[in-house]
C-alpha cells in the first residue's frame, strides 16, 4: 500500500519555500478512523451472511477491527440470524390457504375503447385562421 505522507511529501516538495505551511507530523500519522466510514446495514448483514466478496470481507474486517459501533451491530445481526434460524417453522392457517385459492388467475377483461370523437367541421363562410409556428 502507498503511503499517503510520502506522495503529499513529494507534491508538496515542487512548490516553493513558504507556499503553504506543512505539519510534518501530520503527514507521517497514520490514518485514524473517521465516523462517516461506518458500515452500512445491506454490508454488516452481507457480512454476517458471508455474502461479501473477499476483498470487501477483508475491508469490513480491518474496519470492525477499529469501529466499535460497527462491531456492534455485526454481534447483533449475527444473533438475530441465529435466532431466526432456531425458531420453530412458521404454519399457515387452512382458511388462509382457502381464501387464497380464490383468487382468480386471470386477469379481468380490459374495457373497450371509447370511440374516436367525430371531427369539427368549420361552418360555411366562416374562414379558417392558420397560425404562424415559431
Amino acid at each position: 500500500m502507498v503511503d499517503p505522507g510520502q506522495f503529499f511529501r513529494k507534491a508538496l516538495s515542487f512548490l516553493p519555500p513558504g507556499f503553504v505551511s506543512v505539519d510534518q507530523a501530520a503527514l507521517a500519522a497514520p490514518r485514524e478512523f473517521s465516523s462517516i466510514d461506518h458500515l452500512s446495514i445491506e454490508a454488516v448483514a452481507a457480512y454476517v451472511d458471508g455474502e461479501l466478496p473477499m476483498k470487501a470481507h477483508m475491508r469490513a474486517a480491518s474496519h470492525l477491527e477499529q469501529c466499535g459501533q460497527c462491531a456492534a451491530e455485526v454481534t447483533a445481526q449475527g444473533q438475530a440470524r441465529e435466532a431466526l434460524r432456531d425458531s420453530c417453522p412458521v404454519t399457515m392457517p387452512s382458511t388462509l390457504m382457502g381464501l387464497l385459492s380464490q383468487i382468480p388467475e386471470s386477469a379481468p377483461p380490459a374495457p373497450a375503447p371509447e370511440p374516436a370523437a367525430e371531427p369539427v367541421e368549420p361552418r360555411k363562410g366562416m374562414r379558417r385562421v392558420r397560425r404562424k409556428r415559431r
